[in-house]
């Protein structure tokens, strides 16, 4: 299993990140940490997720999302 942790600062960085995983075949999970290093959300490779991931609109979309449960959480980036 792929397991990786990355630090962002914008939307566009999770984004970026994510695309490296669309063609991806074996098990992974991306988390995304703050400049605190506090885990904001973490991304994996559920059916959902991978057909996300083949649509760059789609990809920003489950993105927004999700930081915005995250934010309603009270995490912050």
């Amino acid at each position: 299993m792929i397991h990786d942790t990355y630090t962002f600062q914008d939307l566009s960085e999770v984004c970026y990140h994510l695309s490296k995983y669309k063609n991806v075949k074996e098990e992974w999970r991306a988390d995304f940490c703050n400049i605190y290093g506090e885990l904001v959300a973490s991304f994996d490779n559920d059916e959902e997720t991978r057909e996300r991931l083949k649509d760059p609109d789609e990809t920003y979309a489950m993105v927004t999302e999700l930081m915005d449960i995250a934010m309603m959480m009270g995490k912050t980036w």
